[in-house]
């Protein structure tokens, strides 16, 4: 018997074929099968993976109580002070405290305090005390030593810092140029008196002397102005300035006088000098140039034995100049020569002085009425010519004419103005002769004493109004109208 054909997963399995040589018997009908439902693929895609979730974070331990804190102690009742002491204890714990806190800053403030001093001490630069050789040379002035080797010193350094260290103003003050620099305490007729002429004075050297005690607040009670012929020239040979101070000048003019159009230096500018001590740089080598200046023996030449037998010039402690014992003792025929000699070469500082320069004029004016309006008494001092000069000019009518215009207007303006004159260019107005002279220019101290009666005799005379007539004495004048032809 036929085996039914087993079933699949899709329904029945189909019937075997017949043979080939049996007779094909129809197969029984089979009912159709009823469709699968639909379950879709069999195999799906595997879903992607989830994003790993942060770790979750174990809690912390915690830290177990802490025990209760103790019950802190009741203090002690403080005992209170009677209020009397106890305000007494605060001003005394006040006064510490202050006193403590000065010290610490005292003992701060020692450093920059010693820089300063020993800056301003030394000044090496010469800013506060000038130079530290000249400014020994002065201080023994002030102490009544004559320095020797005149020709070496400074001159309008050793005045300025003469002046700076002065306690009280002096009677009489001398100003000019070296030809009136014989004038001493003996010829001026008193102690308190001090000669400020300088060698080839200027007319800015001149104002400048007299400022120098001003500015100190030391203006002397009178000043015996040695006044020369070429102030009054606008020449280039009575204006070089070569040895003029002229920071110093200029202070005169702006604050002496007034001239608002002069510059000076600023308040910051000298500031800035101050400031300058308290640097350790500037110590260091301010410690330098003491320690150079030490071994060099950089030191002023005191007079030692007698101060007539010198052979250098001796600045005298007045200030005067006393020449050396060599040219003082030069015989009479080598004077008269070299007298001779200066002046046919030229006259010095009065080449191209033809007339009064008007400017010089104004200036010389203003710095009269500035002395006295500083309570300062003016006398004009007339320092003469060697007799062979001034005979030898008086051939000259045309090329010093402005030299023979100087004395005549002098007197005229010092007989308007009730001020003395004493002495006179030309030697025989002034009675002297040719053995009062050392050269050319400079007058012995006995030819002042023939025409300078001193300081209190003129004063004296002021006060009874007995001065002598300017416009009495009258210096001889060229007789020609041309000069000779050299």
């Amino acid at each position: 018997a036929a085996q039914p054909a087993p079933e699949t997963c899709r329904g029945p399995a189909p019937a075997p074929a017949a043979p080939k040589d049996v007779a094909a018997v129809p197969a029984p009908a089979v009912p159709k099968a009823a469709p699968l439902p639909d379950v879709g693929p069999l195999f799906e895609a595997a879903p992607s993976p989830a994003r790993p979730q942060p770790r979750a974070k174990i809690p912390a331990r915690e830290k177990p109580p802490a025990a209760p804190e103790a019950a802190p102690a009741e203090p002690r009742p403080k005992k209170r002070l009677p209020p009397v002491l106890a305000a007494l204890w605060a001003c005394v714990r006040f006064v510490v405290f202050v006193a403590a806190t000065a010290v610490k800053l005292a003992a701060l403030a020692l450093i920059p305090l010693f820089l300063f001093w020993y800056g301003y001490t030394v000044d090496r630069n010469g800013w506060f005390q000038g130079e530290q050789y000249e400014r020994e040379i002065a201080m023994a002035m002030l102490d009544g030593q004559n320095i020797s080797n005149f020709d070496r010193m400074e001159e309008r350094e050793i005045t300025k810092l003469y002046a700076q260290n002065l306690y009280e103003a002096p009677a009489a003050v001398a100003i000019g140029s070296s030809r009136v620099l014989q004038l001493n305490r003996a010829l001026a007729g008193t102690d308190s008196f001090f000669n400020a002429g300088m060698i080839g004075a200027e007319y800015p050297d001149v104002m400048d002397s007299y400022y120098l005690f001003d500015r100190v607040g030391l203006c002397p009670g009178t000043v015996v102005f040695g006044i020369d012929p070429w102030l009054f020239s606008a020449g280039p040979d009575a204006n070089t300035f070569k040895r003029v101070d002229m920071q110093m000048y200029n202070e005169f003019l702006r604050f002496g006088l007034g001239h608002t159009d002069v510059e000076v230096a600023t308040a910051e500018e000298n500031m800035s000098f101050w400031l300058a001590l308290t640097s350790p740089a500037f110590f260091h080598e301010t410690m330098d140039y003491y320690i150079d200046n030490k071994e060099n023996g950089m030191r002023p030449s005191v007079v030692q034995g007698d101060v007539m037998a010198q052979p250098t010039d001796v600045k005298m402690a007045d200030g005067s100049l006393l020449y050396s014992v060599d040219f003082r003792n030069a015989d009479q025929e080598t004077v008269n020569a070299t007298a001779q000699a200066e002046f046919t070469a030229s006259l010095i500082n009065c080449e191209e002085f033809y007339e009064l320069d008007a400017a010089h004029v104004a200036l010389f004016e203003e710095f009269i009425a500035y002395m006295q309006a500083h309570g300062s008494k003016v006398v004009f001092f007339l320092a003469p010519f060697h007799p062979n000069a001034y005979n030898w000019i008086l051939n000259f009518p045309q090329r010093y004419s402005g030299f023979f215009q100087v004395e005549n207007w002098l007197r005229q303006y010092a007989a308007q103005n009730g001020i003395p004159v004493y002495g006179s260019y030309d030697p025989e107005a002034a009675g002297c002769g040719e053995a009062d002279f050392f050269d050319a220019w400079h007058v012995r101290g006995s030819g002042i004493a023939k025409y300078f009666p001193g300081v209190p005799a003129i004063e004296a005379a002021r006060a009874v109004g007995t001065l002598p007539d300017p416009l009495a004495v009258s210096p001889r004048l060229p007789t020609a109208e041309t000069d000779p032809v050299l």
